[in-house]
């Protein structure tokens, strides 16, 4: 059984709808708000041009399939057994033509566990062509084919997680200052956060059913400039006897001048405290989807 943990809506709204009252109490959050919101609009309007190679590590715990058996064998359950995978895909955020607000992320994948499927230099020329073209038919069949080469838990459309906080979305939720620490060479303040309204939330869909959560989690947002340089999510559930905690985290750079893009994802399944996946992914080689 495949379980897929991913964001929908929540991550993908146009920042264009006009401002609610979203001031907290905190001034130094009150302060920092604005600015967060507009570099999350400009993120919207700028990620769509550039392109990355990205390297997928996934570990994750799964049960093999069962096998006619003879012997003792034949009455044990199968055992648990880590694997791993490695995916290089040539990467890109942008949206379909039907819904041009919505952002999700497309891949052509260029090797799956060191084997290769395309030529590095074709694979990015093929995604390149299918972003400039507008071709839904196309990126549907490259989430397709991401969707195949994927082990049991995979995440995504977390590298566009800074669309949380366009200016539409602020009000939905409840902004504490934290603390402040260092990411690399920056100095950040840390900003908790937790969804207390609207319809979004993270939708976790596996086994056929979905589950709702309320957004929560933290950013770190450099001082001098208010730019975004980490995002984490968390959300903990329980099924049946099971607790479930999922985790994630998003790192971003600068690209170009007044670009930032991701750096990497991390994203961790936990149940009953036991880490049971994780993966993650790095970017590298960002480019413009026009090439010179």
């Amino acid at each position: 059984m495949r379980n897929r943990f991913f964001i929908l809506s929540v991550v993908a709204l146009a920042p264009p709808l006009p401002a609610q009252n979203a001031t907290p109490n905190d001034p130094l959050v009150a302060r920092a708000l604005p600015e967060i919101a507009k570099l999350a609009s400009d993120f919207w309007h700028s990620a769509p041009d550039y392109t990355a190679l990205e390297t997928l590590r996934q570990n994750a715990l799964v049960v093999p399939k069962r096998r006619l058996r003879v012997g003792v064998k034949a009455v044990q359950a199968p055992k648990s057994e880590i694997k791993n995978r490695e995916i290089v895909s040539y990467y890109a955020i942008s949206f379909f033509t039907a819904r041009p607000e919505a952002l999700h992320e497309f891949r052509q994948i260029v090797a799956v566990d060191g084997k290769a499927v395309t030529d590095a230099s074709t694979a990015r020329a093929k995604l390149r062509g299918t972003l400039e073209a507008k071709n839904d038919h196309a990126k549907k069949a490259l989430l397709d084919d991401f969707d195949k080469a994927n082990m049991t838990v995979s995440a995504t459309d977390f590298g566009q997680l800074v669309l949380l906080f366009t200016r539409a979305n602020l009000q939905k939720y409840n902004f504490e200052s934290k603390t402040k620490e260092m990411v690399g060479a920056d100095r950040a303040m840390v900003i908790a956060f937790h969804q207390s309204a609207g319809g979004e939330a993270l939708r976790i869909t596996e086994a056929g059913k979905r589950v709702n959560e309320p957004l929560s989690g933290q950013m770190w947002i450099r001082e001098s400039d208010y730019q975004p340089l980490r995002i984490t999510l968390n959300a903990t559930r329980r099924d049946e006897s099971e607790e479930i905690r999922d985790e994630a985290r998003v790192d971003y750079a600068a690209v170009a001048a007044g670009t930032f893009l991701p750096a990497s994802v991390v994203y961790r399944r936990h149940i009953n405290g036991k880490l049971v996946a994780e993966s993650t992914s790095e970017y590298s080689d960002w480019q413009p989807v026009k090439a010179k």
